[in-house]
């Protein structure tokens, strides 16, 4: 009997040179792309405060308030006729900007809106108006006593009445004569300013030298 393991050896290694052949020819793996580094979004820059048109004072000195209230902290003042630039319409309040750039927030009832549409005004409907006296404060003098400057802040309503008055300065040091300012002022009458075919409450800067 012939011994066989020869033939079964050249035939193993036939096999095996074919697999190796098989393996050379087969395509090696694409390598994965590498993720893309991802750019974060662009930072919106800080909005510009937009204009909407201009507002000019309406009383002797107006305050300029950190927020739209009474209570909020008064950081600034203009004087009647000064023209500041409208940022913000809140209604009661306005935001506006200074001369010098920095910006606060008005009451809309003691400026008037200028550069900006305006509502269409109804039959019969007045145009708007500052303020004007009916009855003028009627003061007295005396070459006696003290001498100085009393300034008092009087609430107008919108019947043209003084409904409440505040002393600001009393430059004579005299309580007597600031009381007497007060009383003038008092009995005043207005006839209020008129905003969109209404009568608007205001502040009078009552300035009474002595």
């Amino acid at each position: 009997m012939k011994p066989c393991f020869a033939k079964d050896s050249f035939a193993a290694a036939a096999v095996l040179l074919l697999l190796a052949g098989c393996a050379g020819n087969a395509p090696a793996p694409s390598p994965s792309p590498s993720p893309q580094p991802v750019s974060p979004p662009p930072s919106s820059a800080a909005s510009e405060d937009r204009t909407v048109g201009t507002v000019r004072v309406n009383v002797s000195t107006l305050n300029v308030r950190a927020g739209a209230s009474t209570s909020a902290e008064i950081i600034g003042h203009v004087r009647r006729g000064e023209r500041l630039t409208l940022i913000a319409d809140a209604g009661d309040w306005l935001r506006v900007k200074l001369n010098d750039g920095s910006t606060g927030w008005v009451s809309s009832e003691l400026v008037v809106r200028e550069g900006a549409a305006t509502r269409p005004r109804r039959a019969g409907c007045p145009p708007d108006s500052d303020y004007s006296f009916v009855t003028a404060p009627k003061p007295s003098f005396s070459e006696l006593g003290p001498h100085g400057m009393v300034v008092i802040e009087a609430n107008v309503d919108a019947r043209g009445i003084v409904t409440s008055t505040r002393l600001v300065s009393n430059d004579t040091h005299d309580d007597a004569l600031a009381f007497l300012a007060e009383r003038e002022i008092r009995n005043a009458r207005f006839a209020p300013p008129m905003r969109n075919c209404a009568p608007k409450a205001f502040v009078f800067t009552y300035k009474r030298a002595f």
